[in-house]
């Protein structure tokens, strides 16, 4: 190899390994964070199995923290709607009507806590706390109605497993609900 390419080539392996390694250690210490919320085991790993925890500073405030865990529940509500959609309401198992009354009202339920967790982040990144914490009181509701519309009709269920997705949501939601009162 030509000095010219030694010279090159080690500095740039060099910077490559570090790039690599601050991608693995990139996201922050949010255990300070999680550990005041009420579901902090969910807090931490929803946070550290998302790719878009990877991507906050490590100097990253509570506020971002919060940002980032906002987006990451807005993925999972979304997941949860699609599921609830595609497995259950579209799915090859026969429901009866009321059964498939309440997921459709769970759905809804769950589409309009993401709307409202959007809100929550604008207010939020305009500081406008008043609205942030109306607009979350207002996504907590959502998921707890949807939480009571497929509890009724639990023992009819098809599959548990979407009534756990929206259990996740439910809990998510709580420390979303946490992390904000610790911010202010």
């Amino acid at each position: 190899m030509s000095p010219i390419m030694n010279n090159v080539a080690l500095p740039l392996s060099f910077f490559i390994c570090l790039c690599f390694f601050s991608l693995l250690n990139a996201s922050p210490d949010v255990t300070k964070v999680c550990e005041k919320v009420k579901h902090k085991d969910l807090c931490i790993s929803s946070f550290k199995e998302s790719y878009l925890g990877r991507y906050v500073p490590d100097n990253a405030d509570v506020k971002a923290l919060a940002s980032v865990i906002i987006k990451i529940t807005v993925n999972s509500a979304s997941d949860v709607s699609r599921n609830l959609k595609t497995t259950v309401l579209e799915g090859p198992v026969p429901l009866t009507p009321e059964v498939r009354a309440k997921y459709g009202i769970c759905d809804s339920e769950v589409v309009s806590a993401m709307k409202e967790l959007d809100k929550v982040r604008t207010a939020m990144e305009f500081g406008n706390h008043k609205k942030e914490k109306l607009n979350m009181e207002a996504a907590l509701t959502n998921t707890e109605n949807c939480v009571k519309e497929l509890k009724q009709v639990e023992a009819q269920l098809p599959d548990k497993k979407q009534f756990d997705e929206v259990i996740v949501l439910k809990e998510l939601l709580e420390n979303i609900d946490d992390i904000i009162k610790i911010v202010g």
